[in-house]
């Protein structure tokens, strides 16, 4: 790719790719992939995909069974947007989308019997682009929000609402246009500042910290499990108190892309967090496991503070750390 300031070509390759990949059969997906994906394609995803290499490996662990197992995909995004990666000093144009995968569950998936009804799958997915192809790619999906809304419930009742996750309030998340460079780096700059403000705080929520980023009138989207919360009441009482209630902050590790474009902007990190159990949260006893959180965080900037936020933390992975495998629980049932 030539270097550019407005990722026009980057943004379109993924479409592209999307488009062929979504539209193709199951058994075809691992050649369409390796039209878009360059030689030794490295993919990160959730538990219990994790990490595989090349198209024809991903293919057949994440895409196959998934478009068996839904049929015919619709892809209904609500962001998308690129920029150069903010942590290695802007080598690397990353190109990321977020929204919900829908199909009818009408075949098994992950060894869990379908609901036969329409059925909505978060997903984000972020794409290291270079040299006409996708070199890397993080997809996250959200199995546990998947679940709930086919009332297969595995958890203990979540925190927050379990909903069907809507995208941006003022409908403007997809990004397919140049975006005005400034408006961009505000938003980095903004989201970098509260990242370093809440690290500083040992991963918790003040109440002078949620006044000095976000609006009054924020809403922040979590995974299947915790759920979602607005403004600072709700969030304090459906996200913050029980996370910092019932978890320990260990350490951080760096994320590996952070970008802004426009009024949005996020990270993934894979890791993102050690913490441990401390007692209560999402049910869970203490203990001594100190386990990984993989995160994505999504945000729309309004002004000058954050308005929404979008999170994915791979939970799975997380329970499975400390001896509870939900998915295996499910075909034992």
């Amino acid at each position: 790719m030539a270097d550019n300031l407005d990722f026009q070509a980057e943004k379109a390759l993924v479409l592209e790719a999307n488009a062929a990949i979504d539209a193709a059969a199951p058994d075809a997906t691992a050649d369409v992939l390796a039209r878009w994906t360059a030689p030794g394609f490295r993919w990160r995803g959730m538990h219990p995909f994790n990490e595989l290499s090349g198209a024809a490996a991903v293919a057949e662990s994440f895409w196959a069974p998934l478009k068996t197992a839904l049929g015919s995909l619709q892809r209904r995004s609500d962001i998308f947007m690129a920029g150069r990666n903010a942590l290695d000093g802007g080598a690397s144009v990353w190109v990321v989308e977020m929204g919900h995968l829908m199909g009818l569950w009408d075949q098994e998936w992950l060894g869990v019997n379908p609901s036969r009804k329409t059925a909505f799958l978060r997903y984000v997915e972020f794409h290291r682009v270079a040299g006409g192809r996708i070199e890397e790619t993080a997809c996250y999906v959200d199995i546990l929000n998947f679940l709930n809304h086919a009332d297969i419930r595995v958890l203990p009742p979540a925190t927050g609402a379990s909903i069907l996750t809507p995208g941006p309030r003022t409908h403007d998340g997809l990004l397919t246009e140049p975006q005005d460079a400034n408006e961009g780096r505000a938003t980095l700059e903004l989201i970098t500042a509260m990242i370093a403000d809440l690290r500083g705080n040992g991963m918790a929520s003040p109440e002078i910290h949620m006044k000095r980023f976000w609006r009054p009138d924020m809403c922040w989207f979590g995974p299947g499990g915790i759920g979602a919360s607005a403004y600072f009441r709700g969030y304090r009482r459906g996200h913050t108190q029980p996370f910092e209630d019932g978890l320990e902050f260990i350490r951080r590790t760096e994320h590996v892309c952070r970008i802004g474009e426009g009024l949005y902007g996020g990270f993934f990190g894979y890791p993102s967090l050690i913490m441990r159990c401390t007692g209560g949260f999402m049910g869970l006893p203490a203990t001594s496991v100190d386990a990984e959180m993989r995160v994505v965080d999504l945000y729309r900037r309004q002004g000058d503070k954050l308005a929404e936020n979008w999170i994915f933390i791979d939970l799975l992975h997380f329970l499975a750390q400390q001896g509870l495998d939900v998915l295996s629980r499910l075909r034992g049932l």
